[in-house]
């Protein structure tokens, strides 16, 4: 039996030729006219359709609607892919446990090719297992670093690598991008569950980083954290930029330097990052085909219109992603030049996730987007938690109703005035009653996950639980 060496399994000049690093990137593919990304599409495209063909998942679904590869002539023939969600990957889990069949390699595929076996946080339900070939763990890795570089992370800085350590796919590629593809010390610390946040901020301080990559929720208890430690989070620190996922408007306001967000999921590691223009996320088409559907039909939408996130990725060799619905909420820009020059397509930001939804009295309502409304106040520390549930009083029929829970920012202020203002504004900018219930600072931690989880859990569905009188 031989051993899979690393170095020796990999064709490096072939990767770094197809999916450019960094510092080739963006004198490189960042500049290609619209004509030549297209037809890069076009050609991965066909090619991501044939290895789609040859797994199981793939064969049952195109049987299902009567679709195969040679339909697909042009990238206007996208629509006729059969789009799935989370839910198919679960019955396909259930057709074939543990790992499913839409998974092109097992552990014994080991034994020839150096494997990564990650699972995504499951927030929204079980976690879902993905084995990594060699190849798409690398062109992860590159686009992770190409995000980085595009935020002012450059070769030779101090990284604190804030991200939650664990059987989710986030913090490794990350550490893996910084190391291997842009010339960075990582600092990995993980999340304050695993190097307390004042810890962090020592690092940060003794080590001169130059960034930090986190969420927006926990780069704002870093900021915390640091002015309870009698810091300034805008002049003590050597921090020139950060990499964040989430709302950056309050997290540049503490910190007092450019703060960028992205898109990326577990599968397919960042699709989309900022640019200094700050004109929306630039998504990485040599190796993704992103689309914007409608809620209900599936059908796509044009630039402006928010709807469902599907994805395609051009680059895998393991399990392949051909118009996954991911359920995530944005909208596609028009198609003009950014800022910076680049001809990439650009996405809105995150707006929150489709099933987390709840109609109430016919208007649809997201947490995500209670959850930026409420945290505009100065008077809360920016953490919340909704819950939906059933409500029958005496004599009506039961309704559901939600309640937003806030963390007030500090303990000596009243909550009466304050959730009677939150409740009117919810109200004007929702449309329907929102419940406010203020509690006090990092009280919600237990429920979000807040210090361990890679993403925050915001929503609570308590509606088959029963009735509450």
């Amino acid at each position: 039996m031989s051993v899979p060496y690393y170095h020796k399994t990999i064709d490096w000049n072939k990767l770094v030729s197809e999916y450019e690093p960094p510092l080739e990137f963006v004198e490189g593919t960042w500049k290609w006219s619209r004509d030549r990304i297209e037809h890069t599409q076009l050609e991965r495209l066909k090619e991501t359709l044939r290895k789609g063909s040859e797994i199981p998942f793939y064969q049952l679904l195109w049987e299902k609607h009567d679709f195969s590869p040679e339909d697909v002539l042009s990238l206007d023939d996208m629509y006729k892919i059969p789009i799935y969600t989370i839910d198919d990957i679960r019955d396909s889990i259930e057709r074939k446990p543990p790992f499913g069949d839409y998974q092109k390699y097992h552990f014994i595929d080991g034994t020839h090719t150096p494997l990564r076996f990650f699972t995504s946080g499951g927030t929204t339900g079980t976690p879902r297992p993905t084995i990594y070939s060699q190849w798409d763990r690398e062109v992860g890795a590159i686009l992770s670093a190409r995000t980085f570089y595009l935020q002012g992370i450059k070769p030779g800085d101090a990284v604190i690598n804030a991200w939650s350590y664990s059987t989710h796919n986030a913090a490794w590629i990350m550490d893996h991008a910084l190391w291997q593809w842009l010339g960075c010390t990582p600092i990995t610390t993980g999340t304050g569950n695993v190097t307390p946040t004042e810890k962090q901020v020592e690092f940060a301080k003794t080590f001169g980083a130059s960034a930090i990559i986190a969420t927006s929720d926990y780069l704002l208890h870093i900021a915390d954290t640091a002015k309870k430690m009698g810091y300034d989070p805008k002049t003590d620190f050597n921090l020139r930029t950060l990499s964040a996922f989430g709302n950056t408007a309050p997290v540049e306001e503490a910190f007092g330097i450019p703060v960028y967000d992205s898109y990326a999921f577990h599968e397919v590691q960042y699709v989309a990052a900022e640019c200094p223009a700050k004109q929306g996320l630039h998504i990485f088409e040599d190796s993704f085909i992103v689309e914007v559907v409608d809620f209900e039909t599936g059908k796509p939408l044009p630039p402006g219109h928010r709807g469902n996130i599907v994805v395609t990725a051009l680059y895998k060799t393991g399990t392949q992603q051909i118009r996954y619905n991911i359920q995530d909420i944005s909208a596609l820009y028009e198609m003009v030049p950014c800022a910076c020059g680049s001809l990439h397509k650009r996405m809105e930001y995150f707006q929150g996730r489709s099933d987390t939804m709840v109609k109430l009295r016919g208007i649809n309502v997201w947490p995500e987007a209670c959850g930026k409304i409420v945290s505009e106040d100065s008077r809360t520390n920016g953490e919340y938690y909704c819950y939906v549930e059933k409500v029958k009083t005496e004599g009506k029929p039961a309704r559901d109703e939600m309640t937003i829970l806030v963390e007030k920012r500090s303990a000596d202020q009243y909550d009466a005035p304050l959730k009677q203002d939150l409740e009117d504004i919810l109200k004007r900018k929702i449309g329907v009653k929102i419940h406010v219930q203020i509690v006090d600072t990092d009280s919600l931690k237990e429920l979000t996950g807040h210090g361990h989880r890679a993403k925050l859990k915001r929503f609570d569905d308590r509606r088959k639980e029963g009735m509450n009188v």
